[in-house]
């Protein structure tokens, strides 16, 4: 999820504004503004489900299909990211029977009622030190993604009906990130398209325009060229959730393994519940989704 957050935070302050007959918002309020919304409504959020379909492809040296596989799974949200459910229903393909489910279900369960009893020994003060740590250094990381880039502000443009100003980013080539994200994210450039009204990125293209390693490249390298695209749509008039990711990836793992992929994330049914409830694994009580 952290990932998805950092991802949609790489603006800062553009350079040119091109001429044109209706002016393009002020750069400086709008990217503050824009900066406000990388914090997720967790408290909205657990209020809804999607399914989320993952195909992966594994593709040859020339891009063709080698293989493919597809996993769907019902998503229950949570204002705490670790009760969030990610209850599989298809996996490679093939749904998964009721017995199973009730296995994963019940094991869930499990897991909940075991972090609940061991999170409820924490005392108060340790529980917000974790919560200041974790906001902190995700503070740290906003705070280089917005330094690193040199942003442009193109044009306005139309997307399902949104009005969203188009902005290009490529890194400051000088530019020393402090944070271990920061220092991948420093390899990627791209476009983005933030909503104009309510500041909401709608659309991202990015693209590695130098290698990324992982683990000093022992691990793995992220070759240039590889690219992610990322979908947000409004849902009922309140939120801003996604509706379709793309990676297509062409790494080298271990030195000298080639491994080509690209990865279909598709984001739908989401259902919002207007009164509080209680999911139980694949079911809900107490009211009725709209």
């Amino acid at each position: 999820m952290r990932t998805w957050i950092f991802l949609m935070g790489l603006c800062l302050l553009p350079v040119s504004l091109p001429a044109q007959e209706k002016p393009l918002p002020d750069p400086e309020p709008f990217i503050a503004e824009f900066r406000k919304t990388l914090r997720s409504d967790d408290k909205l959020l657990s209020k809804y489900t999607y399914t989320h379909k993952d195909t992966r492809y594994s593709l040859d040296s020339k891009g063709n299909i080698k293989k493919t596989e597809t996993n769907v799974y019902q998503v229950f949200r949570s204002e705490e990211e670790w009760k969030t459910y990610r209850r599989q229903i298809v996996k490679d393909g093939v749904p998964v029977t009721a017995k199973e489910l009730e296995k994963k279900d019940r094991e869930e369960k499990e897991r909940i009622e075991k972090e609940t009893k061991r999170r409820g020994k924490q005392s108060d003060e340790k529980r917000q030190e974790e919560e200041a740590k974790a906001d902190r250094e995700e503070q740290e990381v906003l705070d280089d993604v917005f330094a690193m880039y040199d942003l442009q502000f193109l044009r306005r443009e139309a997307i399902n009906g949104v009005s969203t100003i188009l902005v290009a980013f490529s890194p400051k080539l000088n530019f020393k990130p402090r944070t271990r994200e920061g220092k991948n994210l420093h390899h990627i450039g791209g476009r983005a398209w933030i909503a104009e009204e309510d500041h909401e990125l709608v659309q991202l293209e990015a693209e590695i325009i130098d290698p990324i390693s992982i683990g000093a490249g022992i691990l793995a390298k992220l070759q240039k060229g590889s690219t992610l695209t990322f979908q947000r749509r409004k849902i009922n008039g309140e939120i801003w959730l996604p509706v379709r990711a793309e990676v297509l990836l062409n790494a080298k793992l271990l030195l000298f393994k080639g491994f080509n992929m690209r990865d279909v994330s598709e984001f739908s049914d989401h259902k919002k519940f207007n009164v509080d409830i209680e999911l139980i694994f694949g079911e809900v009580t107490g009211t009725v989704p709209r």
